[in-house]
């Protein structure tokens, strides 16, 4: 099988058939290379593809058969933060969770943020570092 470039790249344009035939130069000094495909039975019998691999059942191996059918533990759920609000008309803050004041050893107003976030961290309670301001403008 004979293949032939027909693209002159320097020109970005086609070839003829006459300029193809002649194996000229075009115009714009590049030359059509034919390109012509070896025959398999030119090939050097030095360069001989590998065997194929053996091939194996699609059978899935005990472990993860095992695996497969036993259902997969559900994700667990993100846990929500407490919200921060500053209590403009109290004077403190509080932290609001799941739409119910976190109450935390009897406490639900601190007079800073940070003693509100320190509190709820060592309760385990995750808290918004983001504050709500109820003070008007």
């Amino acid at each position: 099988m004979n293949a032939v470039l027909t693209f002159d790249s320097a020109r970005g344009r086609r070839m003829s058939g006459t300029e193809l035939s002649r194996g000229a130069i075009g115009p714009g000094g590049s030359k059509v290379i034919p390109f012509r495909s070896v025959p398999a039975a030119v090939v050097s019998p030095a360069v001989s593809p590998a065997a194929p691999l053996p091939r194996r059942p699609a059978v899935p191996s005990p472990a993860r058969a095992a695996a497969v059918a036993q259902p997969a533990e559900p994700a667990p759920r993100p846990e929500r933060l407490a919200r921060l609000i500053y209590m403009a008309s109290v004077g403190g803050y509080m932290a609001v969770r799941e739409d119910t004041l976190v109450q935390l050893d009897g406490r639900m107003v601190w007079p800073t943020a940070d003693a509100l976030i320190r509190d709820a961290a060592a309760a385990g309670v995750p808290v918004s570092s983001h504050v709500i301001n109820t003070a008007r403008s």
